[in-house]
């Protein structure tokens, strides 16, 4: 597909993606609701060893999409309704945390704070989760600003879930979304296998979060292969793998667009009702997206009601709902320091425009 005249701009992007040290490993995908029109990479997923479409990255916070296409069918069949109060679920629920629904926690509307190092902090899950449900330490995880992007909501939801239904969180993505929506090559921290990506990214923007807490903390360096770039995602799967709400999946390109168009055509597991409903609303976030800004991974290429997610690992996931169309750019991003955005965006522009410049311009 990769010599196709339309997409030679888009093709050649992404080795400049390589060349210029924001990524080791890199797959694109553009497809509409009904086929993949084009898939290109480039690098090296190890060393000696080319990227394929097929190669699995870590998906890292592209988890969220999927534990909220979850979270609708627990809903829909009243397994955990989305409208029930944190407080009635948790009753140490610190108290402003209590009043929210559920649904506040996948929409980053519940007000706790983005994150926390979780693995200075705790020395179990279950610590770690009481931590983050009442509110910290004298509740410094509590009262952000309304629309704070938040993993911790995240954790506690797949907390949530776990303990309603006595189910592993990872079990249930497996029965009730990854098996229904044929999506066999999405695996829950599925350790060193073929065909997964390096990470060569450590910590380091931890690091600085964790300062501005009070905290000193080391930079953890790469994750070993097939486990989570991120933190609190190495600390609360362990050794045995699975999934915590914000992080832990690993798949490939189609499998993000297969997920897309569920939620382009829903039936096969979603009901129509249940994703007008979750992408209802104003604000930063819709349930289990973002939604698309100019300053954003987006920007100008995508209409205003364009839904999408990144992961801090290199990922960027985005549905054009006007033009049924899904646009994935999986990455092993090299610098944290290094604004992706910027090429993410630029990756939309060629993607759109077919090779048109724009205003956005090149990085």
């Amino acid at each position: 597909m990769s010599d196709q005249p339309s997409f030679r701009r888009v093709e050649a992007f992404l080795g400049e993606i390589v060349a210029a040290g924001v990524a080791s490993s890199v797959v694109g995908l553009i497809a509409t609701a009904e086929e993949v029109v084009w898939e290109g990479t480039a690098g090296e997923t190890r060393a000696g060893v080319p990227t394929g479409t097929a190669t699995r990255f870590d998906y890292a916070s592209l988890t969220k999409p999927f534990v909220a296409t979850l979270a609708l069918t627990l809903d829909a069949g009243g397994v955990l309704p989305l409208a029930a109060r944190i407080g009635d679920l948790w009753p140490q629920a610190h108290r402003a945390l209590a009043r929210h629904p559920l649904s506040d926690l996948l929409r980053h509307r519940s007000r706790l704070a983005g994150w926390t190092p979780l693995y200075h902090r705790c020395r179990s899950v279950d610590e770690a989760v009481e931590l983050i449900v009442r509110g910290g330490h004298e509740g410094d995880l509590v009262g952000a600003r309304v629309g704070t992007y938040s993993d911790l909501g995240y954790i506690l939801w797949g907390r949530t879930v776990e303990i309603s239904t006595g189910t592993p969180l990872a079990a249930l993505l497996q029965t009730r979304v990854l098996e229904p929506l044929g999506l066999a090559t999405v695996e829950p921290t599925p350790g060193d296998r073929p065909g997964i990506a390096e990470s060569h990214m450590g910590t380091g923007q931890e690091v600085k979060l964790a300062a501005k807490q009070g905290f000193i903390i080391p930079d953890l360096g790469p994750p070993p292969v097939g486990m989570p770039q991120d933190g609190n995602g190495r600390f609360l799967l362990g050794l045995g793998g699975g999934v915590c709400g914000h992080v832990g999946l690993f798949g490939g390109a189609r499998d993000l667009w297969r997920l897309a168009v569920e939620w382009l055509a829903p039936g096969r597991l979603l009901k129509a009702e249940g994703v007008a409903a979750a992408l209802a609303g104003d604000g930063p976030f819709a349930l289990g997206w973002w939604r698309r800004t100019l300053r954003n991974s987006a920007g100008r290429a995508l209409p205003p009601t364009a839904f999408g997610h990144t992961g801090f690992a290199g990922n960027s996931f985005w549905i054009d709902p006007d033009g049924r169309r899904v646009f994935v750019m999986l990455a092993s991003r090299c610098d944290p320091a290094i604004d992706i955005n910027r090429w993410r965006r630029r990756f939309h522009t060629l993607a759109t425009a077919r090779g048109r410049e724009s205003a956005d311009g090149y990085p």
